[in-house]
């Protein structure tokens, strides 16, 4: 199975439609990770929109982010996609921890 289609099932899964789908796949392409400005660009959606999906996806752990410095010496974060076995992993963990929760509310029901 090639990354863009386990990107398509793993977001079919969390639910992840468009521009979170969209920085998935980009991220994927990318070998050294982006700057949100990167992604901006490359993505044409609003800063504002990244921001939010690339904090949703770092929630879920899809992706991971490395501190950086930039050239004007201000703290900066670059996005970096997980390799194929830490992007199924991490899956198989939010499916655990998602059945556990609703294992509890069946048992309070």
């Amino acid at each position: 199975m090639g990354a863009g289609n386990l990107i398509t099932e793993i977001s079919g899964f969390f639910n992840i439609r468009g521009t979170g789908r969209k920085i998935l796949n980009i991220l994927a392409r990318s070998k050294r990770g982006l700057l949100v400005s990167e992604i901006v660009a490359r993505s044409k959606n609003s800063e504002r929109a990244i921001r939010t999906h690339l904090k949703l996806l770092l929630h879920l752990r899809l992706i991971r982010r490395k501190r950086v410095i930039t050239k004007k010496g201000k703290l900066a974060y670059r996005y970096l996609a997980l390799r194929t076995n830490e992007l199924i992993r991490s899956t198989k963990k939010e499916m655990h921890r998602r059945l556990r929760r609703l294992e509890v509310r069946i048992r309070r029901a």
